[in-house]
């Protein structure tokens, strides 16, 4: 998957250090409609990464810092249809996405009221000027806090409702934070949430894409799976969620077997691999098939993702084509 470059890869594990209504900032708020910080609708992250809802950012180093204001959609519908049916019809290795600015626009015009927006700022103090600091190069200090601002559609204003430690750029939060912190904004997502805990019982099974090459495979165990990441050599145990009847998110939770011959290169360091992350969707087709959306394993030690693209076994059996289409084998 090609995409125009928006930042270096970062995984979306935000830890709380605090949780309240009535935080107070650590400095003036800054207005983040006025125009002047505005750079364009995007869904594209990186080369490897695409957010699950629409956002914009802005990037000053030496002034305002880092943030992001994020259109996160409160009803389930509308998340799925972000998450998976915009660039559904899309080759993406071809698509502009310069042209997202203006089709985004066009789809938030007049219906905001579907959407809680949030702002999610990182200061200039938590960045790190001398790397370059760059939307392609920029990095947070380890004790970086960012503020969440939720815009108040009745007062028109940005209220403060959380300060969290921040070890990734704003882009790379995903829906599922806000979600998780703010779920009182999200009744839809409250009332699905016992729905999402059953599991298709025909996505069992061993899936790939040549039924008879059984060495590069996705095995799937109700919410658990085994994934060949590197040929034979590598396998990793992933975590199998479900967002709908049709659509799943995998997230690493460990190396299920890796052989000593492999160069170090290419070894994966368990401790290094962030489980909080989404490294890939898979979406259950009319016809039985899935589609494979893979992302990459995001490395928290190196801060980039590895395994992306071609480096990851079933793309390169694919004809180094993504996403992959799978059938299941047994």
């Amino acid at each position: 998957m090609l995409l125009s470059c928006n930042g270096a890869a970062k995984n979306n594990n935000v830890q709380s250090i605090s949780y309240t209504e009535e935080v107070k900032s650590s400095g003036a708020a800054i207005d983040f409609w006025d125009q002047k910080y505005f750079t364009g609708y995007s869904l594209a992250i990186d080369a490897s990464n695409l957010s699950d809802h629409p956002y914009f950012s802005y990037l000053d180093c030496k002034h305002e810092g880092y943030f992001t204001v994020h259109f996160v959609p409160k009803e389930t519908d509308l998340q799925l249809y972000w998450s998976g049916e915009y660039y559904k019809k899309e080759d993406l290795n071809t698509y502009d996405f310069k042209n997202d600015n203006q089709r985004i626009g066009s789809l938030l015009k007049n219906n905001t009221n579907a959407y809680n927006v949030f702002a999610y700022w990182v200061k200039a103090e938590y960045l790190q000027p001398d790397d370059g600091c760059t939307l392609e190069n920029v990095w947070l200090n380890k004790n970086a806090i960012a503020e969440i601002y939720l815009f108040n559609a009745k007062s028109k204003k940005w209220e403060l409702v959380k300060r969290e430690s921040s070890d990734v750029p704003p882009p790379y939060v995903n829906a599922e934070f806000f979600i998780k912190h703010f779920s009182n904004l999200f009744p839809d997502k409250n009332e699905s949430t016992k729905e999402k805990k059953d599991y298709r019982a025909d996505l069992k099974g061993e899936w790939g894409v040549n039924c008879e090459d059984g060495l590069t495979t996705f095995r799937i165990n109700e919410d658990e799976g085994v994934i060949s990441l590197y040929g034979n050599a590598i396998y990793i145990d992933v975590n199998v969620e479900k967002l709908s009847d049709t659509e799943y998110t995998l997230k690493f939770k460990g190396i299920a077997t890796q052989k000593d011959w492999v160069d170090n290169p290419l070894k994966v360091t368990e401790s290094n691999i962030s489980r909080e992350k989404i490294i890939g969707k898979f979406f259950v087709k009319q016809d039985g098939s899935v589609e494979l959306q893979w992302i990459g394993l995001y490395n928290v030690k190196k801060q980039k993702i590895d395994y992306s693209g071609n480096d990851f076994s079933l793309i390169k059996e694919n004809g180094n084509k993504s996403p992959v289409l799978l059938k299941k084998c047994s």
